[in-house]
């Protein structure tokens, strides 16, 4: 066995990491990637990032489509991340690759079929290019065709919407029915949670396209491959070296034809292996399915130490890539439904006159009048919580959600709120909150006035325009089991004609909504006459900090108030023919 020539690293080569996972992605980079991986995998940074490259350099030319749930999500993170990914990988913008914009002519001459609108595209140097297309505005890639497609989060992608678009991945067979891309996908997640509304998991369908065999054999060729490539590189190091000696050192000149040679031979055979290796992965599809420990070297013990600090629960999904289950009986919102929740509130029109990772402010909600009061419910645990709503007839939208987590507190939440909703014409905030909120108010320092003074004034004590009205001032204890029953009508559609229908907005309220779907139930005795209830398990004082806004009852508490007003709960109960004095 011959000894493998060890790599030297230079002062002009930068050295990075990346974990096992992602290199033996990279290393076979197979026709079609299926990735289910645990949180803080390194997908976008790493993986989709690294065949981006590999896919610009192997297809000029070609238009790839790049799909998304929503426009603002594609806008405001997708693609940032994309950038920050091919920043760490040495491509920078306006030298690789240009966003929105009309590219060189030398790149536009290298494209096979030129657009005629620049927006939502991305533009390399060899004339390859992206469409970006959000599945809540599809008609941005109407009308053109596809090599392949990239998708992130596909767990967001309604599998029909999706079908459908990939209809459009055609491939100019011509051009490209020989490159190992032709008609490509790569696609990535988190494990969907079927607890979770608006999450769907029929990229796990795709596990049956895995063939075993071709895979071990594109396992193989791609590491003999690498290696052949190390020894070339090393030869060439080699041989570069001793011609920068032998210029001063004549005696070592007769030994650069043989370093020649073997630089030479380890090029053919690595040339030789690339081809293996290129007919290796064609029509490969590589399913996969892998915890966040693969990343474990890089993301360090004491990540996971916080993740794993107060328990397991909520981990299933994120972390481990196991599906967990909760039964509907065990669902305190049991009757929580997609009919509960709107899925076109941004306005897109809005988001699109904006750079990309704009800080998107209240312009953006399509169901909120700015020219009304906005009413909002708080929730003053661990975690500050506010959301944010509107009714119109007889139909209740809660259009927002804003919070803080320690160490930031009231101030801070207050000034989310006023550069969210600086733009909103009607400055008049009707703040419902918890009875215990009004704790010390004879000395001015309960949590409802001092969010009151922070959103009146901002942190220099000017005034913001803004008027906040207290609105819960006598409002009595709102118990768990009284919340329990109104919200399985409520979420049942049972209150339309006595009061109203709730919607929530799924995009702008996506902490809520999880919330919503994961908090459970426990039985309650009452010690007066030992009868039991349903009421809500509080898990807000069981979870580390990361995990509250998605785990804990903090927004789905600040809902309760914003909703269970005092006549709201006075004519609830009339229709019911039920007294106050019946929960707990």
């Amino acid at each position: 066995m011959t000894r493998k020539k060890k790599l030297k690293t230079t002062n002009d080569v930068e050295v990075r990491y990346s974990n096992w996972m992602a290199q033996l992605i990279t290393l076979m980079m197979p026709w079609s990637l299926y990735w289910v991986a645990g949180r803080a995998s390194s997908k976008t940074v790493q993986v989709l990032s690294e065949r981006v490259q590999e896919v610009v350099h192997d297809c000029p030319g070609a238009p790839f489509a790049w799909v998304a749930d929503t426009y603002s999500d594609l806008r405001k993170n997708i693609i940032p991340s994309l950038i920050d990914g091919l920043s760490m990988l040495g491509w920078q913008m306006g030298v690789h690759y240009v966003i929105d914009q009309e590219p060189p002519q030398a790149w536009r001459d290298r494209m096979y079929n030129v657009n005629t609108k620049w927006t939502d595209t991305m533009t390399f140097f060899t004339g390859f290019n992206f469409t970006f297309i959000s599945l809540d505005r599809a008609s941005i890639g109407a009308g053109r065709s596809y090599v392949g497609v990239f998708g992130d989060e596909v767990k967001y992608f309604p599998e029909e919407k999706f079908t459908n678009l990939l209809k459009a991945v055609r491939g100019f067979r011509v051009k490209y029915g020989n490159s190992v891309w032709y008609r490509s996908r790569t696609l990535t997640t988190d494990m969907p949670n079927p607890n979770h509304l608006g999450e769907y998991d029929w990229i796990l369908k795709l596990a049956k396209q895995n063939d075993k065999k071709r895979i071990l054999l594109l396992m193989q060729a791609s590491f003999v491959y690498n290696d052949t490539r190390r020894e070339y590189v090393a030869r060439l190091q080699q041989y570069e070296e001793l011609s920068e000696q032998a210029r001063t050192d004549v005696s070592l000149r007769a030994k650069l034809p043989e370093a020649r040679r073997t630089m030479e031979l380890a090029k053919r055979t690595m040339d030789r292996w690339k081809k293996r290796w290129i007919a290796a992965r064609r029509g490969v599809s590589f399913f996969f399915i892998s915890s966040s420990y693969v990343n474990a070297d890089v993301l360090g013990e004491d990540w996971f130490a916080g993740e794993l600090d107060e328990g397991l629960e909520g981990l299933a999904c994120n972390v481990l890539s196991i599906i967990p289950k909760l039964e509907a009986t065990e669902m305190f919102y049991c009757n929580l439904t997609l009919k509960n929740f709107y899925a076109d509130g941004y306005r897109n029109e809005i988001i699109e006159q904006h750079p990309i990772g704009w800080e998107q402010d209240c312009t953006v909600l399509r169901y909120l009048d700015t020219s009304r009061p906005i009413e909002a419910g708080m929730d003053a645990g661990n975690m500050l919580s506010m959301v944010f709503l509107q009714q119109t007839g007889h139909v209740v939208r809660v259009l927002k959600e804003l919070y803080t987590l320690p160490p930031q507190s009231a101030r801070e939440l207050a000034d989310k709120f006023i550069a969210y909703f600086r733009p909103h014409k009607r400055k008049i905030l009707k703040l419902y909150y918890d009875r215990s909120m009004n704790n010390y108010k004879r000395v001015n320092q309960d949590m409802a006035t001092t969010i009151k003074k922070y959103i009146e004034f901002d942190a220099e004590g000017r005034r913001t325009g803004w008027q906040v009205q207290l609105m819960s001032l006598g409002q009595g204890n709102i118990g768990s089991n009284l919340e329990y029953r109104f919200f399985m009508d409520l979420l049942a559609g049972n209150l339309e004609r006595q009061l109203f229908v709730l919607l929530i907005d799924q995009y702008n309220c996506p902490n809520l909504k999880s919330e919503m779907e994961v908090t459970r139930t426990k039985v309650k005795v009452n010690q007066a006459d030992q009868s039991k209830m349903v009421v809500k398990e509080k898990t807000g004082d069981k979870l580390p900090t990361s995990r509250l806004p998605k785990e804990s009852t903090n927004l789905t508490d600040a809902l309760k108030y914003a909703i269970l007003r005092k006549d709201t709960i006075r004519v609830w109960q009339r229709g019911h023919n039920i007294s106050a004095s019946s929960f707990i």
